[in-house]
């Protein structure tokens, strides 16, 4: 205690002695401030990023409505002045009756002009797909409306166009196409899933699981009546190796929408499928229907070389409508 110092013994007593903090302490707190500082320095600019970038995104989008509204215009225009010089209202086309057995399909186009006049003409050009087209003359009825009818071959796409001659002057307007087989048809898909099983002592591979396939009710015959006219029978799966027929098995039906037809085999216990090395197997749906047309869907396609493997890339590059062959 120091001689200067005159308080009363006990405030000696009770002082203590002050804390400084050590350098070593003073840089810990300042690299610590500096990393937190940093840290939220780079938040702060990932977040700016995000927002410049989000602003960039949104002007942009701006600018591609504004130039495809700009750039439509004259489109816009064009076609308006287009429709308005042209007299035929409208058009359509659209199948009512279709003859299973021969394949074929009768289709009705009408065509409506704004204003009739005596003497009006309307005439359609049909093709199918690359086919050549078909002049097909319409009648005005009553309500003068023109018709005509005409059949035309199970295709891709039906298309026409109408042609209407009105004092010496003759309009065109394409009439809106027609998926034909899509519509006449039905739809077709299966898959076989399962495994393929390989001893090292073997020469040949196993295939176990099941075959599912469904099929969909004819569009037309949906907007007909429902598709009550739509029957099959003699369901089937058929196994083939190199293209020889080597077991047929029933296709259980599971499901009970009238619509939609899934069936079932099971290719399990004693309907195992063995398939040698080097060999191809092919697993085919086919079912008759009501009219008589044969439908044969390929379900599965593959083949097993020892060492290699199973390989089925081929039915996996097939769409549904090249795997169905109608007969």
């Amino acid at each position: 205690m120091a001689d200067w110092d005159y308080r009363p013994e006990e405030e000696q007593k009770e002082e203590k002695p002050k804390k400084y903090v050590s350098r070593k302490e003073f840089y810990i707190c300042f690299v610590i401030l500096l990393g937190a500082l940093a840290f939220a320095t780079f938040a702060m600019e990932d977040r700016m990023e995000q927002v410049q970038n989000y602003v960039s995104n949104q002007v942009y989008q701006m600018e591609e409505r504004v130039n495809s509204t700009i750039n439509s215009i004259p489109r816009n225009i064009e076609q308006g002045i287009e429709d308005a010089n042209n007299p035929i209202r409208e058009s359509n086309m659209e199948i009512v009756d279709v003859d299973a057995k021969a394949r074929t399909a009768r289709i009705r186009m009408t065509a409506a002009p704004k204003e009739y006049v005596d003497g009006m003409t309307m005439k359609f050009l049909v093709t199918c797909d690359d086919a050549e087209a078909m002049e097909v003359p319409a009648k005005a009825g009553s309500d003068r409306t023109f018709t005509a009818e005409t059949e035309v071959p199970f295709c891709g796409v039906a298309s026409a166009t109408v042609h209407m001659r009105k004092g010496g002057t003759e309009y065109i307007q394409s009439v809106t196409g027609l998926n034909i087989e899509n519509i006449v048809l039905p739809y077709f898909n299966g898959n076989w899933g399962g495994s393929v099983s390989w001893q090292a002592s073997q020469d040949f591979v196993t295939f176990d699981g099941d075959i599912t396939v469904d099929v969909s009710t004819p569009e037309w015959l949906m907007n007909k009546d429902k598709g009550a006219s739509f029957q099959l029978k003699d369901e089937k799966i058929e196994v083939y190796i190199d293209g020889k027929l080597k077991k047929t098995m029933p296709a259980i039906r599971v499901s009970n929408d009238k619509y939609f037809r899934e069936y079932l085999v099971s290719i399990t216990g004693e309907n195992r499928i063995q398939l040698k090395g080097g060999r191809e197997i092919e697993f085919v749906f086919k079912a008759e229907d009501n009219n008589g047309l044969n439908y044969s869907y390929l379900v599965e396609k593959g083949n097993w070389h020892q060492g290699e493997g199973y390989e089925n890339d081929a039915i996996w590059n097939m769409t549904d409508e090249e795997r169905l062959t109608i007969e």
